[in-house]
């Protein structure tokens, strides 16, 4: 057989692959430049830290840009593998390499849903895809983020296939891309596993446990200093835990905390709706049906199950299980459909299809608008920050430390000038674990609270006030500050009239300034 021959037939076999492949990549990259602005600020320091693995080697594992944080301390990274994964991406120019990733992330996760309903032989896997893809406004959203957590719903969704109908290998692979590139989130294909394990009460999904474990153990080692990178996991999962049921009033991003009602049926609506509706099918259909096969079966209660728990997680642990929630009740809804479709069960089918279409018309219009309204309003302008980090990459000395204000600036501050250091950045549960008297002087600050005096306690007395511009100096070594003057006017203001600060980068948003010694 000639070469020519061979790529021809091979082309017929995955030319659907293909095509549908090409459509999702389409689809992303329409969403992804709908809006010159980055959907969430991580995306640039998800790329920033990639770039420095391409300049510094795959093997560098120091990060002394978070001065202040447990996370030059330990000297490792949670995202290691992502980060390895998003290096091509680097060689582009900048902004664009972060919508491109991005075009990548979103093609991948929407081809691996598919894939797995082909893999099932659920009917309609395309229109299933795409209501995935819009069933909520914020999971639209999180879907064109730079971040691992894309990666994770996708792996996520195939581990669930793979432990119904696959190879222990596999299994095993699954475990290891988990822990190697998001190794926070590394307590996501146990729960998988316990919950099939649990479900179908099999001696073999035991093994396939088994297989699962050593994988995720792999992906941790696999990896500069994976001790460091497990005392950062711990800090981030169970340490933030326990220090929001102490209510300890510590800055976290919006995603960590539960998802306020008003959002849930503003948003979730109709997720909610077909969630229901396909509960409803199950109660009074599928459990009364012996005649299903048993793989489905087993898919379809782990789906219902792992649905269930972090729809409760979103609520009351952490809004960012929403998209969790999202994957495995599309997932869900969909086998369920793919059950009665045959069945003689005439109104209960129409009715459910007539459900499922009357959502996916509303969403294939609300989702969309709704993420352009957030990309216009709420997203990150590709340029916040460009001018003073390249003002400071130019004119300071490499090392100086440069005191942002708020800890979500550190993305773009490092993303753009890589030769100045910062105060802290990701989560700032990573400052508080650092040093909890410094985080304080910083919170008060970075919430504009106070200006001239700032305190190390959580609950502060007059004699514990501090001069702020002698903590800057002393506690914090900074050269400069810098900030957003539209989120701290207060300290903004205390800058503009203060004479121990030199006034060196005013822009349209942010400004900068020189400490005096």
């Amino acid at each position: 057989m000639s070469l020519r021959t061979i790529i021809k037939n091979l082309f017929l076999k995955y030319s659907k692959v293909l095509t549908v492949g090409s459509i999702f990549l389409l689809l992303a990259v329409i969403f992804q430049f709908s809006s010159p602005n980055i959907p969430d600020p991580d995306s640039f320091y998800h790329l920033g830290h990639a770039q420095l693995y391409r300049t510094e080697g795959l093997f560098y594992s120091g990060f002394p840009w978070v001065q202040y944080s447990v996370i030059s301390q330990f000297k490792s990274d949670l995202w290691y593998g992502f980060h390895i994964l998003l290096i091509p991406f680097t060689y582009l120019n900048p902004i664009t390499d972060i919508k491109i990733a991005g075009v990548f992330l979103t093609g991948l996760a929407l081809s691996i849903f598919y894939f797995v309903l082909k893999r099932h032989q659920i009917p309609l896997p395309f229109l299933w895809t795409i209501l995935f893809f819009v069933s909520a406004p914020n999971t639209l959203n999180r879907l064109l983020m730079v971040r691992p957590h894309t990666l994770t719903l996708a792996l996520s969704l195939l581990l669930l296939s793979l432990l119904i109908k696959g190879k222990n290998r596999q299994i095993a692979l699954i475990g290891f891309l988990f822990s190697w590139a998001h190794l926070s989130l590394a307590w996501i294909p146990i729960l998988i596993g316990l919950v099939v394990l649990t479900i179908s009460r099999t001696k073999s999904d035991i093994i396939k446990l088994t297989y699962l474990f050593g994988g995720i153990l792999m992906g941790w080692l696999a990896r500069p200093n994976p001790l460091g990178a497990i005392k950062l996991a711990y800090i981030q999962v169970v340490q933030l835990m326990l220090e929001k049921q102490k209510n300890i009033p510590l800055l976290f991003g919006r995603e960590l905390f539960p998802l306020a009602p008003q959002t849930l049926f503003e948003n979730f609506t109709p997720l909610m709706i077909i969630w229901i509706s396909a509960i409803a099918v199950t109660v009074f259909y599928i459990l009364k049906n012996k005649q299903a096969d048993q793989k489905i079966i087993i898919l379809i209660w782990s789906s219902l199950a792992l649905s269930a728990i972090f729809f409760l997680m979103a609520l009351l642990v952490a809004r960012r299980s929403y998209d969790f929630w999202g994957l495995f009740t599309i997932l869900f809804t969909a086998l369920v459909f793919a059950l009665i479709k045959e069945s003689k069960l005439i109104i209960a089918k129409n009715i459910f299809t007539t459900v499922l279409i009357a959502v996916l018309g509303f969403l294939i219009f609300y989702s969309p608008i709704k993420n352009a309204r957030s990309l216009r309003e709420n997203a990150v302008k590709p340029d916040l920050y460009q001018e003073i980090s390249l003002w400071l990459k130019n004119n300071s000395q490499s090392g100086d430390i440069v005191f942002n204000v708020r800890w979500s600036d550190f993305p773009m501050l490092f993303y753009w000038n890589q030769n100045n250091y910062y105060i802290g950045g990701m989560d700032p549960i990573f400052q508080y674990a650092y040093n909890p008297a410094l985080y304080w002087k910083f919170h008060y600050l970075s919430n504009d609270d106070v200006t001239q005096k700032t305190c190390p306690a959580m609950e502060c007395t007059a004699a514990m006030l501090e001069d702020t511009h002698t903590v800057l100096v002393r506690d914090f070594k900074a050269k400069y500050i810098v900030l957003e003057k539209q989120r701290n006017p207060l300290v903004y203001y205390y800058l503009e009239n203060d004479p121990g600060y030199e006034k060196k980068m005013d822009t349209k948003r942010e400004a900068l300034y020189l400490i005096k010694p």
